[in-house]
């Protein structure tokens, strides 16, 4: 997998220190995706930080809500209060805006309809670049129809694997820890996060 150019993912528990996102630079890391938001109330207070480092360090840098919406009227409060953020913390419409699906919470039925409600109130505040992060299982279990999703990419985890385990998969998630960074890391297969 040498040849894919490597995105990382962080949050809160990661650092934000100039520093430390150079030292992912160094190790190959092209991009960042820094979680902004949670639900309708919740703000990663290191997001506005974590952005001007990745960029300090000459990575290019992103954005992703974890969802916790149960019905249309909340899927689209919390994508209008996502993009809220991802504008105040510099982000704008070259980055892409993922919605995180994985939060055992959510809705067994109409996930996918809900999920293209918030992408969909996403682009619509200016934000072409959208993409879905979920776990492969929930492709497999039928949690989440990949085909009509709007976001196409298809940003999978799968751990302790050779192969994402999906068809047409973008971005593959492979790791929690990577090089002992306790940081999130995916391949970007297609160029989606890393190539603009």
């Amino acid at each position: 997998m040498a040849n894919y150019q490597l995105v990382a993912d962080v949050s809160s528990w990661n650092p934000d220190t100039t520093t430390w996102f150079k030292t992912l630079a160094q190790k190959g890391v092209k991009a960042v995706i820094v979680k902004l938001t949670e639900g309708t109330a919740y703000k990663n207070p290191k997001a506005a930080a974590q952005i001007r480092a990745a960029w300090a360090a000459g990575m290019h840098a992103h954005g992703y809500h974890y969802a916790r919406y149960q019905n249309t009227a909340q899927a689209q409060a919390e994508a209008k209060f996502f993009t809220q953020v991802a504008r105040a913390v510099g982000l704008n419409g070259t980055s892409v805006l993922a919605a995180d699906v994985e939060d055992q919470t959510l809705p067994q039925a109409g996930l996918t309809g809900l999920t293209n409600t918030f992408l969909t109130t996403v682009k619509a505040a200016g934000y072409p670049k959208v993409d879905f992060y979920t776990m492969a299982s929930w492709i497999w279990n039928k949690r989440l129809d990949p085909a009509v999703l709007l976001a196409k990419n298809r940003w999978i985890a799968n751990y302790g694997v050779s192969y994402p385990g999906v068809d047409g998969v973008g971005t593959w998630q492979y790791t929690d820890n990577f090089q002992g960074l306790k940081v999130d890391m995916s391949y970007d297969f297609k160029g989606l996060y890393t190539k603009l």
